[in-house]
């Protein structure tokens, strides 16, 4: 082959043919060879794979581009083509069912060692031919150590999982070590050789040596026949060894004794094992975190190739020219597609692919059937590089029986798994627990299962990717239940306790507690499936709920639960232990207020929960269902039931003797007491918990696995208490303090509870639009992601009277009560009745007083049954207002108008003495207000304004709430 070091080969001799590129013929002896210009085309692209396999389609798609042909045509053209050929016919080789690739004979003395030896010494030339690949994305840091690992070791192997990318960065260290000295790499493509003659003749020839073929003696030579010219290359690069990795061992051995100044760059997904081999592990791209925000999702090397790809296909996502245009909900999908991809490159460019034709929201859909997704690569790369599945079917078909079926039953782990868990599921007759041990440390060197250390134990890991093509194997095999049931055991046997109110025993970290509850869910499903065990899915879920319970995994912990009663009520009864189905019973009851309801149900799943903790002597148990308890009779606006329960929380706990629950009953027994309105009471327990969490936060972190956090009960019932007392501002310095103590990691349902039942209502009620706006918008969004139905209505109602705030009754108000309707009933009622108070009054607005009267006694007799006196002034003040406007109505002479002033002032006469003795200064003004409104005698009018003139000294004038504003501004406008 002639060419210039920078120049692209332009002739390949091929046996006693060579075949002229430039001038597009074969020639014979140097003489031309009749040829049809499709047969030429054909060869020239067997001649640029160099070796590699190209299919059919990638034959037809070139050569009849815009034209549907038959396959019987390319096999006219190929015909012609070898008879062409004559005695080196054989050299195109058909690979069954795939394509055809060029082969030379082992025999033939190697061209390039040819013209080697034919040239002046020191004036050989040596072309690469190395590719170049498109730019190279995330790899800057690895090809700078790549370099520096070549400068100190003579043979450096990249390992690392198939489509990782060795191939591009061995390529790219090649090619910058080439442009700065040209003719100094020689590039050896494996993956299409089949033994140690093909190496050798491929390495002779770019290196312009003899070697005795290493299979000839009993180890590697030491010897060479033919040293190599000067000038030849001083790094060869031997890409894809994994399935000759014995035979290129030898080899290697044999030119580090041969060439000392050689440095050779293996790429492998295992390392050759000689002793002068060094090995670098290629990792995954940078994948974006779960909680990214848009720019760090946008830092991550995985999403950066991913754009990059589809851009070079699409000219940018939505038709953008550059950057990506797809919106920032698109975006978070392709980090979780890169996520979920493992930051693998080919499976993210083959991904990238996809998004041609299913756009990205359906890549993302389809990633469950990755392997049948995940193909259409490059028709130049190797065949195993353009399917995802290829490229597994590439290794896994270098494993011995013993591996293969190892490596197929770790499908079942979802994530680190350790050697004991293994054998435990992977283990029987035929695959024994030293085969295990003999085979783990194969597929780990064969990079299909990744290890991680913690200390001294080892943890191994199949990417998901890999778990795929595992699953995909392992019901190929026949294998699938038996291993899923074996699975499910496993997991039963190592997460079950004894504590019925605790989840997996045994878990403390957050690595671990995600691991366990992957592995979980996956058992779990398989147990409720057709081939399942209901019984084991019914065992393993009463653990599995209670873990999502405490991991704040509501709506899955909800809808797992109540699919593992169902199943339960069917079984024969006793089929479980009692601990697990008061577990089952316990995580329903305490999801069911947050979810969709009703409050009944959880009510009664309490009850059971209870009557079983008492029945057995469990503490841990007993206190969680107080404190559940207590929940649900505030969920159902069942006052006087929670205190009674907090007090006897409060009694329990101080009777065992357990300070941290002691402190968190008397928290729960102050907002009861707070909502029954004894503020004042309520305010001096809140502070005084404080106080106690201040000196001891240890107890701060036991109360914490009620998934509560004690300091946000406090400063939410001490917000409104203040916000009662008429110190606005203070009261909206406790909210931020309320919402910024619950932790991340378990902020729901909490965070969306202070938010609907503080936050949302203190800033509606202060007339402050913007700061509603801005949480109405973070509580209504967590809800829905969440899937919190009962929050979410509650926030639809607080939408709702701030949408009439600043518009009217007209639009909004069926909004309103559409929303109201659905949460009672649902049975719940808690802190609804300032709902009811303002649907009322906007139904007055629109003149249906009847409607609005309705409502308001239905809520004044709930609170006055179960204690809900929070709001009792409130109450009155808006039924003045219903009789005040009914009173309105009627002729100025009318008994029935005077009847109705009468009762309005009443009503705001006994919201202002129930306000005063609340300590509820702010009911007590609007209340007042509201007095001073009515037209009375002047007489009156002026004892009135006096009521207001003694109020205002409790008031801070530069406060922005309308009532204060109005109080301070003079007398109210009719006055």
């Amino acid at each position: 082959m002639t060419s210039t070091p920078d120049a692209t080969p332009t002739s390949f001799p091929l046996g006693r043919f060579e075949v002229d590129l430039a001038g597009r013929e074969l020639l014979e002896n140097g003489a031309s060879v009749r040829l049809g210009a499709r047969a030429f085309a054909i060869l020239e692209m067997l001649v640029a794979a160099d070796g590699r396999l190209v299919t059919k389609d990638a034959l037809l798609d070139a050569i009849w581009p815009d034209t549907f042909v038959e396959e019987n045509t390319l096999q006219v053209h190929l015909s012609a083509l070898r008879r062409a050929l004559g005695e080196e016919r054989n050299c195109i080789m058909t690979v069954p069912g795939r394509g055809y690739r060029l082969v030379r004979r082992a025999a033939a003395e190697p061209p390039r060692a040819a013209a080697h030896r034919a040239a002046p010494a020191g004036g050989a030339s040596h072309a690469t031919r190395l590719p170049r690949h498109p730019d190279v994305i995330g790899r800057v840091q690895a090809v700078a150590a790549v370099r520096e690992a070549l400068d100190r070791t003579r043979v450096l192997t990249l390992t690392g999982a198939g489509g990782i990318g060795k191939t591009t960065l061995s390529v790219t260290v090649a090619n910058a070590i080439e442009a700065e000295a040209p003719g100094s790499v020689h590039l050896v493509e494996l993956a299409s050789m089949h033994g140690a003659a093909e190496i050798v003749a491929a390495v002779e020839g770019g290196l312009g040596l003899r070697l005795p073929h290493p299979a000839s003696a009993g180890g590697p030579p030491t010897t060479t026949t033919a040293p190599p010219p000067a000038g030849a290359p001083r790094l060869l690069l031997l890409d894809n060894a994994e399935h000759l990795v014995v035979e290129v061992a030898r080899v290697v051995e044999c030119l580090l004794a041969a060439v000392p100044a050689l440095r050779i760059l293996v790429t492998s997904r295992e390392p050759l094992r000689i002793a002068a081999e060094a090995v670098f592990a290629v990792e995954p791209l940078d994948v974006p975190e779960r909680d990214a925000d848009d720019t760090a999702i946008l830092q991550r090397s995985a999403v950066q190739l991913f754009l990059a790809r589809v851009q070079a296909m699409r000219g940018g996502l939505h038709g953008h020219g550059g950057g990506h245009g797809g919106g920032a909900a698109e975006l978070r999908l392709i980090g979780e597609i890169c996520r979920r991809l493992d930051g693998i490159p080919l499976a993210i460019e083959l991904a990238a692919a996809r998004v041609v034709s299913f756009g990205v929201d359906g890549v993302h859909q389809r990633l469950s059937d990755r392997l049948s997704l995940l193909s259409g690569g490059f028709r130049t790369a190797l065949p195993r590089h353009q399917t995802l599945r290829a490229a597994f079917d590439w290794s896994f078909a270098l494993l011995d029986a013993e591996s293969r079926a190892l490596f197929r039953r770790l499908a079942p782990f979802g994530g680190a798994f350790s050697l004991e868990a293994m054998c435990a599921v992977a283990c029987d007759r035929e695959l024994t627990v030293r085969a295990v041990v003999d085979g783990i440390g194969e597929l780990v060197a064969k990079s299909l299962v990744g290890v991680e250390f913690d200390g001294p134990v080892a943890r191994y890991r199949l990417s998901e990717s890999t778990r795929a093509y595992a699953l995909e194997q392992l019901r190929a095999a026949g294998e699938a239940q038996a291993l899923a049931a074996r699975h499910a055991r496993y997991l039963a046997s190592l997460f079950r306790g004894d504590d019925a109110a605790s989840g997996f025993s045994g878990v403390d970290d957050e690595p671990d507690m995600r691991q366990a509850l992957a592995d979980a869910r996956g058992a779990v499903d398989w147990a409720f499936s057709p081939d399942g065990d209901t019984l084991l899915g019914v065992e393993l879920s009463a653990t599995l709920v209670v873990s999502l319970l405490e991991n704040a995994q509501i709506e899955e912990c909800g809808r797992r639960a109540a699919q593992a009663v169902a199943a339960l009520e069917a079984l024969p009864a006793g089929s479980i232990a009692p601990v697990d189905e008061v577990r089952l019973k316990l995580a329903l009851a305490a999801v069911l207020p947050n979810l969709t309801g009703p409050i009944q149900r959880a009510e009664d799943l309490w009850f059971e929960v209870h009557a079983h903790a008492e029945r057995t002597g469990n503490d841990a148990l007993l206190a969680r269902a107080f404190w559940g308890l207590w929940n649900v009779m505030l969920s159902a606006g069942k006052v006087h039931e929670a205190l009674h329960y907090s007090r006897r929380f409060e009694r329990f706990a101080r009777e065992t003797g357990c300070v941290p629950q002691h402190v968190l009953a008397t928290q729960l027994t102050a907002v009861a007491e707070h909502c029954r309105g004894d503020h004042e009471i309520a305010r001096e327990k809140l502070e005084q918990g404080l106080r106690h969490m201040e000196t001891h936060p240890e107890d701060v972190e036991s109360i914490r696995r009620f998934a509560v956090d004690p300091r946000a009960i406090a400063y939410s019932g001490l917000a409104r208490i203040h916000w009662l007392r008429g110190d606005t501002d203070e009261a909206a310095r406790l909210t931020s303090l309320a919402l910024g103590l619950i932790p991340a990691e378990t902020m729901e349902p909490w965070f969306t509870h202070v938010l609907g039942v503080v936050a949302v209502p203190l800033a509606l009620i202060s007339d402050d639009r913007a700061r509603a706006a801005h949480y109405l918008s973070i509580m209504k969004s967590q809800a829905s992601l969440h899937r919190l139905t009962i929050w979410r209505e509650f926030g639809d109602c607080l939408a709702g009277i701030l949408a009439i705030r600043e518009s009217g009754p007209e639009a909004s108000l069926p909004q309103l009560e559409s929303s109201l309707d659905s949460l009672q009933a649902r049975g719940f009622r808690r802190l609804t009745t300032p709902l009811v108070i303002e649907c009322a009054l906007a139904l007055i607005a629109a003149g249906r007083v009847d409607d609005a009267l309705a409502r308001l006694h239905d809520a004044q007799a709930s609170c006055e049954k179960h204690g809900e006196l929070y709001f009792m002034p409130e109450l009155l003040r808006a039924l003045g207002v219903a009789a005040q406007a009914q009173a309105a109505a009627l002729p100025a002479d009318s008994p029935e108008r005077a009847r109705g002033t009468a009762r309005a002032l009443a009503c705001f006469s006994d919201a202002i003495a129930m306000a005063r003795s609340q300590g509820a200064r702010m009911w007590e003004l609007r209340a007042a207000l509201g007095l001073a409104r009515l037209p009375r005698s002047p007489a009156e009018m002026a004892d009135a304004r006096d009521a207001l003139h003694a109020l205002a000294p409790h008031f801070d004038r530069r406060s922005s709430v309308p009532e204060i504003r109005e109080l301070h501004a003079g007398l109210p406008a009719g006055a």
